[in-house]
């Protein structure tokens, strides 16, 4: 065997490796993508169905008060009554609203994690390539 074709044995499995990596890190960048993708979607959906919840169930209570002006009924009763049924939507208005701020700090932290790993796979990439270069290099040096 030639010092060429030694050096290009040596040199293959390196670079083999090198290129391993870098398809292994894209790949994860690409999944965390993915998912913060997903995760935004299904927060996003959730959100919209609760708030549409909250806008039929206010209606349905506003259409019953209306229709309890109507109807001869004992002074105060009817306001006691309501008041009754809006304590449970104005509670469950106001978590919503929490669970709206929380999802959507969580969403930022993720998102924020998300390109820390796009940050650190770069890096790991470029230090593969620096490495598999390093050793390229060496093999060149060890053939002279």
């Amino acid at each position: 065997m030639t010092d060429k074709e030694e050096k290009e044995a040596t040199a293959r499995p390196i670079e083999a490796f090198s290129e391993a990596g870098q398809a292994l890190a894209e790949s994860l960048v690409a999944a965390q993508e993915r998912n913060l993708k997903y995760a935004q979607s299904v927060f996003e959906s959730t959100i919209a169905l609760l708030k549409d919840h909250v806008g039929n169930t206010r209606s349905l209570l506003e259409q019953w008060e209306q229709q309890a002006q109507k109807q001869p009924v004992v002074p105060g009763a009817a306001e006691s009554f309501f008041s009754f049924l809006r304590a449970p939507l104005t509670a469950y208005e106001q978590v919503l609203e929490v669970m709206e701020t929380t999802s959507t700090q969580s969403l930022e932290s993720f998102q924020k994690a998300t390109e820390s790993l796009e940050k650190a796979m770069q890096q790991g990439r470029e230090q593969l390539q620096e490495a598999a270069r390093g050793a390229s290099h060496l093999i060149e040096k060890s053939g002279k």
